[in-house]
This record gives C-alpha cells, sequence and structure tokens, in this order.
C-alpha cells in the first residue's frame, strides 16, 4: 500500500503503520478468495450455465416470463459468482433468444418490437447489481463495509447476519424491477417464436449433469448452508469462521476428485483466473478507509455535523443513500464505499446513533447504480451489445435510482434493528471505545 501516493503520505505522517494496513481484512479476503474459487469451479464445470437456463426454462418462455427468468437467474447467480461474470454469461444467452425471434418474425412478415430486446438486456445488467446485495461475498462494497467495521470497531459482520438485510431487499426489489423496466419500455409481444428452441438447444449443449457438476454443488450447497447457520454452528466448533468455511471449502475443491476424469474439481490453471484484481482494490480500499478514519479525518468531519443536529435521522439515512447512489454512477462504488464508510460512522456517533444506521444503507446504495453504462460493470456489458443507448439505459435508470433509495432506506432501516442490533439514539460502547 505505501507504493501509492496517498498511502504514502499516510504513511510518511507517522499516523497509519504498515501493521495496521497489513492487517486490514485479512480475514475478509481469504473469505472472498474462497467465495471466488467456489464460483471458479461452478465456471470450470459449467454449473452456473446449468443453473441460469433451468430457472429460465422452469419460469416459462412467453415474452415476459422470459424476462422474469433472466431477472431470477441473474440474481441468483450474481450473489454467489462475480455479477460481471453473471452478466458475460447471461448476455449471449439473451442476445440467442433476441436474434432467433426477429427471424422468425421476419419470415412472417412481421417486426420484433424493440422493446423486448431493450428490456431483456437491461434487465440482466440491473438484475446483476441487486442481486450482490444479498451476500456478503455478492459485490465488492458488501466486504469493504465488513472490513471497515472489523478494523475500526472490532465488530465482525457474518454471512447469515449479512443475509438478513441483503436478502429481502433483493426479494422486494426484483418484482420492483421488473414492473418499472417493462412500464418505461412495455414488452408488446404475446408470443415469442424460437424462445423455448433457444432454451432447450442450449441445455442439450450442456448434455447430462456430470459427476464434477454435482460435486461441485454439492460443496456449494454444503458451503453456503455452513455460512448460514455458522451462528447457531459456532458454540459447538469454536473458532468457526465465514472465512474458515470458505478457505476449507477451497481445499475440498483442490482435492476432491472429478469423478470421469483424472483430474481434482479444480486445478491451479483454472483458479488462476481469479479475479485477483478485486482482493487487491479490496486492501487498498480498506488502508484508504484505515488513513481517513486514523488521520482524525473522519473526527473531524463527524463533529462538523453539529448544524444538522436538528434533522430527523431517517432523512439523514434518505440523502446518505441519494448521495452515494448519485456519486457511484460516476465512481467505483468500491472506492465510494472505502472513503465514506468511515465519514459516515463518525457522522452517525456525530447525531448520536449507532455507525451501522448510516453505513449499511450507504453501502447497498452503492450497488443501486442502473442510470449509465460507466456505473457497474454489468451496465457496460450490457451498452456494449449495441441494443440500447445511453439516453435509453438513464431513462429506466432515473426511476430505478429514485425508487431505489426509498427502498433501501426504508428497508435497511426496519431491518437493522433485527440484523445489527440497532437502537435509534442509543450509541453503543464498541463505536466508543
Amino acid at each position: 500500500p505505501v507504493a501509492t501516493p496517498p498511502n504514502a503520505i499516510v504513511y510518511g505522517s507517522g499516523r497509519l503503520s504498515i501493521p495496521q494496513m497489513s492487517r486490514a481484512g485479512v480475514w475478509l479476503n481469504l473469505l472472498f478468495m474462497g467465495g471466488f474459487i467456489l464460483a471458479q469451479a461452478m465456471q470450470a464445470w459449467g454449473l452456473h450455465r446449468r443453473i441460469a437456463l433451468g430457472i429460465v426454462q422452469r419460469v416459462g418462455t412467453r415474452p415476459k416470463s422470459i424476462v422474469i427468468g433472466f431477472i431470477l437467474a441473474s440474481a441468483f447467480l450474481s450473489m454467489w459468482v462475480s455479477n460481471t461474470a453473471t452478466a458475460l454469461m447471461m448476455l449471449p444467452i439473451g442476445l440467442s433468444i433476441i436474434d432467433l425471434a426477429r427471424d422468425r418474425l421476419e419470415e412472417r412478415g412481421e417486426e420484433l418490437p424493440p422493446h423486448f430486446g431493450l428490456v431483456l438486456v437491461l434487465c440482466i445488467a440491473y438484475a446483476c447489481n441487486i442481486g450482490g446485495m444479498g451476500t456478503l461475498i455478492g459485490t465488492p462494497p458488501n466486504a469493504v463495509l465488513a472490513g471497515f467495521v472489523s478494523e475500526s470497531y472490532g465488530v465482525e459482520v457474518g454471512f447469515a447476519q449479512w443475509m438478513l438485510v441483503g436478502l429481502p431487499l433483493v426479494v422486494v426489489a426484483l418484482p420492483l424491477l421488473y414492473v418499472v423496466l417493462t412500464w418505461v419500455y412495455p414488452i408488446e409481444l404475446d408470443e415469442l417464436p424460437g424462445g423455448a428452441q433457444i432454451i432447450e438447444e442450449e441445455r442439450a449443449k450442456l448434455g447430462a449433469i456430470s459427476v464434477a457438476e454435482m460435486r461441485v454443488a454439492l460443496v456449494f450447497g454444503l458451503t453456503a448452508a455452513l455460512w448460514m447457520t455458522r451462528p447457531l454452528l459456532s458454540g459447538v466448533i469454536p473458532g468457526l469462521s465465514d472465512a474458515g468455511i470458505a478457505i476449507g471449502a477451497s481445499v475440498v475443491l483442490f482435492v476432491l476428485p472429478a469423478g470421469t476424469e483424472d483430474r481434482a474439481l479444480l486445478n491451479w490453471n483454472e483458479a488462476e483466473q481469479l479475479p485477483w484484481g478485486v482482493l487487491i482494490l479490496f486492501g487498498g480500499g480498506l488502508s484508504l478507509a484505515a488513513a481517513i478514519s486514523d488521520t482524525g479525518l473522519a473526527t473531524w468531519i463527524g463533529e462538523g455535523v453539529n448544524a444538522l443536529s436538528g434533522w430527523p435521522i431517517l432523512l439523514v439515512v434518505v440523502c446518505t443513500v441519494a448521495l452515494i447512489v448519485l456519486l457511484t454512477e460516476i465512481m467505483s462504488n468500491t472506492a465510494t464505499t472505502a472513503a465514506f464508510l468511515p465519514i459516515l460512522g463518525a457522522v452517525a456517533i456525530g447525531f448520536g446513533e449507532n455507525p451501522f444506521l448510516l453505513t449499511v444503507p450507504a453501502t447497498l446504495g452503492a450497488s443501486c447504480a442502473f442510470m449509465l453504462p460507466v456505473a457497474t460493470p454489468p451496465n457496460a456489458i450490457v451498452y456494449g451489445s449495441g441494443l440500447l443507448t445511453i439516453p435509453e439505459m438513464s431513462r429506466a435508470g432515473v426511476w430505478l435510482n429514485l425508487l431505489f433509495i426509498v427502498v433501501v432506506t426504508l428497508l435497511a432501516y426496519a431491518l437493522l434493528g433485527a440484523a445489527f442490533g440497532v437502537e435509534l439514539g442509543v450509541v453503543p460502547g464498541w463505536a466508543t471505545g
């Protein structure tokens, strides 16, 4: 971290030591690395594609059903696999359906309504963004929050604990996504020629499920179950952590035979394709957060909000989420989260509130960037398909941004008590110790 100018300046000032930076988010990086390895194993054997096609086929192949299927498949996969990889996988399937439907309609002397293709590619990007909010490993900002509160306050955010907020938000957000997209761009098509054929052909290419896929699915299922039940298991297995579960699953993937082939479920050549840059980004983001906190900048800003002390705290939360949503349209959501979490934590304490009351909604808001291609990788990927323009993306995105500012605020406000023990007007001892 000292190699980068901002961190070098802070280190040179003596306010942030190498040990402080080096230990920042170690367990978090291990958790994400384990999650990446698990996702890589799914991709190596095509399990993620089988899951996606299975969801789409079961939902139905009428135009509106296809859109719903793509929303569900994209969101579910992006909870566990990187949203970039999910978008890259789902987009070609969607484009194939659009092309075949267009050809079939042209044979009948008809044209494919333009809104169908537009809605289909937009739902892929937006569902990937939304799905990432569901789990701790779904998107980098979630992990940055977990690392920040661990380093700053000594409080651990568990996998199951995060899902108490993230999963209900995803469940509420996905139907709203469908309603908004089909309201802005009505799908004027009752039947989709060739839709069922494309899905059947894609599934046929996969063949029967292999032994390796079943074993990866088993490891994936057990890992997810352990993450969600770890609070109950901690009393039986002292020292059990989410990171430990992730690394344990990774070891199993490297040693468990694939079955029909003379190899393990995952080898190093495949593991080399992990997004190592994301892990480095985590470290840099957490170092930035530590620098803002340890140099006193966050405290100084927090003490300077006395002029706003008369504001209702709900209004403060709304303004916080709105600010983060706006910034993440033009900036990296990971960098934005890392820079603002220490400040928001200090502001919350200045208001006499739990830091989670501002930091969790802000973190969730960082994934609600729907207006511009540069906002998130999935947005950029679907924009590259050539089926939509920036104004078309912005037209739907602005409504989603406004809606999700309200949804994130209200849901987080309602669920933080159950998930994180937040009590209004109470600053916990760990926040000031």
